[in-house]
């Protein structure tokens, strides 16, 4: 088949998010859509935030490439759907919720690519011009009649230093001030200089997304990636999950960006450990970077180590004090709905922030169906727990599962509750009163997101209260016999898509318990075996 013309298309979720005001363009389809260019191909990239797919593009395109997020799949399908039905040209998706998630994708898709897809997709495509056999090419799934066949498994590249071609995106282009003020967004610039995490955590999706492990980009490859962002503006994000993991590669980093002086306002993720290096720290406020953004995560030490995070509450207590005494501004997330949390713990937490002076708190439920390779493809949260209402609901903000000391729709109000207090007219002022007027100026902006963002998390609580009747004691304590019981007679709320992936493995789909356990591992075993009964 002839293979020259590519449309590459990521579409957003369908609720609003601390993201809906920002024109960021996520790395990875850029970055996909760059590598095919190189290649030869004539290509275009939409993202939906900066400009929605033209259907004549699509239309004269000979593969159409998705990449997308489970919050953005239902309108991915509809999309895919229609050009299916309509062109007959072939789809590949990829990205986090094709790569969990294969199957259902492959109901609308022609080929999945899992996880790092920089050389996957440069052999399918050419594969696919050939007339070749898909099935020799790693690191994708098909259908075969009704089976889905996954090919042997590919590592992410040891080399990747491709600088991403901005211009590739239809309608980006740098905003003006007057751009911003009229169309009420802020730029965000996303530059990587790492891949993968040295940590595994239980919660996280970066071991599956980079099983290949923690990987350094030469250092003059972002220097060249940083020169060419700067045409874009100056606000910008490094997306790697630790930015300091390796720190004599981060001190080389920083020394250069020092030199190069692009003026960048740049925010960072980093983990506590970060702390232990003052000469680190004083490099990358040297360098531009002002915010640092660290997923806590808990301040309860048993939920901690239920969460694999290999930190204390005294760490992070410490790392905030001298963070702060560098001048960093600091946002810090948390994930509640562990099965050690109660209302009061997330109290505790919110209480936290405000005591710590964070700069921005965000608060997520535990969203535990992802079925985890390095936990035999056993979710952190019993399927018969999961609550399931469609993939628009999947975006960070909504309750999914069944807690064990608190009922969803009181966990949900607490998600709801928590961004308000933290984001109060009171702490706006506070942070007024100790000068910090950058930070003033982000909380004001976060409340302003927050009004648009929980009118749909209002609206789904009646949905979490219709579902939990029955299934909780006067003291909110999760009845598992009647969960169990129910989801057996029904369960129609329940999330099946990870069995589903299960069983395309070849392994058996995970049943009802016959007696109750519990194998969340949100909890330490020895907590877990005193709630079992």
């Amino acid at each position: 088949m002839k293979v020259n013309k590519i449309t590459c298309i990521q579409l957003g979720g369908e609720f609003p998010d601390f993201c809906a005001r920002l024109v960021m363009p996520d790395y990875g389809m850029p970055l996909i859509g760059t590598v095919l260019s190189g290649a030869g191909y004539d290509v275009q990239v939409f993202m939906e935030h900066v400009k929605a797919p033209e259907w004549s593009r699509i239309a004269d395109s000979d593969v159409v490439c998705f990449s997308t997020l489970s919050a953005g799949a239902d309108k991915t399908r509809r999309l895919a759907t229609e050009i299916r039905s309509k062109l007959r040209i072939p789809i590949i998706i990829g990205g986090t919720h094709a790569s969990y998630f294969p199957d259902s994708c492959l109901e609308y898709a022609d080929y999945v690519v899992f996880g790092e897809g920089d050389e996957t997709v440069l052999e399918l495509l050419k594969t696919l011009a050939d007339g070749g056999d898909v099935a020799q090419v790693a690191g994708i799934a098909f259908r075969v009649d009704s089976q889905v066949r996954r090919t042997k498994p590919r590592p992410g590249p040891h080399s990747f230093e491709t600088v991403p071609d901005f211009s590739l995106i239809a309608g980006y282009q740098r905003l003006s001030l007057l751009d911003r003020i009229i169309q009420r967004k802020m730029p965000l610039l996303t530059v990587q200089s790492s891949r993968g995490c040295q940590f595994k955590c239980t919660f996280c999706i970066v071991n599956t997304m980079f099983p290949t492990g923690y990987r350094k980009r030469d250092v003059e490859s972002v220097i060249c990636d940083l020169r060419d962002k700067r045409q874009y503006g100056r606000e910008l994000l490094f997306v790697d999950n630790d930015f300091a993991a390796f720190r004599p590669y981060t001190k080389k980093l920083l020394r250069r960006m020092i030199e190069e002086n692009l003026d960048f306002d740049i925010i960072v993720l980093t983990r506590v450990e970060v702390a232990r290096d003052d000469e680190i720290l004083s490099l990358m406020r040297q360098a531009g970077i002002t915010q640092i953004y660290q997923g806590y995560e808990s301040v309860q030490p048993e939920t901690l180590v239920g969460y694999d995070k290999k930190q204390t509450v005294e760490k992070i207590v410490a790392t905030i004090d001298k963070l702060h005494s560098f001048g960093f501004r600091i946002s810090g997330s948390f994930v509640v709905g562990a099965d050690t949390d109660t209302l009061q713990t997330i109290q505790h937490t919110i209480d936290f922030v405000l005591d710590q002076e964070l700069t921005i708190g965000y608060f997520f439920p535990v969203w535990g169906h992802y079925p985890e390779q390095i936990r035999g493809y056993e979710a952190i949260i019993p399927w018969y727990r999961s609550i399931f209402r469609g993939w628009k609901y999947c975006d960070g903000n909504f309750v999914t599962h069944f807690p064990l000391h608190m009922r969803p729709s009181d966990l949900q109000r607490a998600l709801i509750g928590a961004p308000r207090q933290v984001f109060s007219a009171s702490e706006i002022l506070k942070a007024c009163r100790r000068g910090k007027y950058v930070d003033a100026k982000e909380k004001l902006t976060h409340r302003y997101m927050w009004w648009l963002i929980e009118k749909a998390m209002r609206e789904y609580i009646p949905f979490l209260e219709e579902l939990e009747e029955g299934l909780y004691d006067h003291d909110s304590n999760l009845r598992l016999d009647s969960l169990i019981k129910r989801v057996r007679e029904d369960g129609w709320w329940t999330f099946k898509e990870g069995n589903r992936s299960i069983e395309t493995l070849g392994l058996s789909a995970l049943e009802l318990p016959t007696a109750i356990t519990n194998n969340i591992t949100c909890l330490p075993p020895k907590l877990g075996a005193a709630q079992v009964g």
